[in-house]
């Protein structure tokens, strides 16, 4: 009997991504696109795989501008949040315990700490690195949400409830029924609530 009463009040773990979750960083690389390149590139189209295959950018200049605006300030406090943040996270927060896992590390991920700092956002954020699975930084955890199906992929069958965050840029990868889609915050919110039950 108290072991079941100890299992219901377990609280849910959930991580999310850091770009493209709370911060609107399609944006910023358009805007980023305009100032280094002088190149007109929509957010909803700002993703490597559109915008090099694209033939819009190079590789070196794609590179180039992630660098730019991932480490320095400047670029950062240009960046948006994602609306939603602020009014559902800690809505989440009381009934979850949560944590940022992101691919940023080093510098990179002490420039997003810093702008979280400055939104009034308060969370654990842990770094993997680029190019790094987050399987390892996701263990233990009941659901993860990301805006990169890449990253998603390996946490199947790890993580039971997975989400991608969906984008102009992303709304035309297809993911299996494991992974299930949001739009924004709110309907993110609202299915941990169903998860919580």
């Amino acid at each position: 009997m108290l072991f079941l009463i100890i299992m219901n009040n377990k609280k849910l773990k959930i991580g999310f991504d850091f770009d493209g979750v709370f911060s609107d960083c399609g944006d910023l690389k358009s805007k980023a696109a305009k100032k280094l390149y002088n190149k007109d590139i929509p957010k909803e189209k700002f993703k490597r795989e559109l915008v090099i295959g694209g033939g819009i950018l190079t590789e070196d200049e794609y590179s180039n501008l992630q660098k730019q605006i991932y480490r320095n300030d400047e670029y950062a406090d240009l960046m948006d949040i994602v609306p939603g943040v602020l009014d559902f996270l800690p809505k989440i927060q009381e009934i979850a315990d949560t944590k940022i896992i992101t691919s940023r590390s080093g510098e990179y991920l002490e420039v997003a700490k810093r702008w979280l700092e400055k939104k009034g956002i308060k969370i654990n954020a842990v770094g993997v690195g680029k190019d790094v699975s987050k399987l390892e930084a996701a263990k233990g955890l009941d659901v993860y949400i990301d805006d990169d199906f890449d990253k998603l992929e390996p946490l199947i069958g790890s993580v039971s409830n997975l989400f991608l965050f969906e984008w102009g840029y992303n709304s035309h990868v297809e993911v299996p029924v494991s992974v299930r889609r949001v739009k924004n915050w709110e309907e993110f919110y609202k299915e941990i609530l169903k998860i919580n039950k």
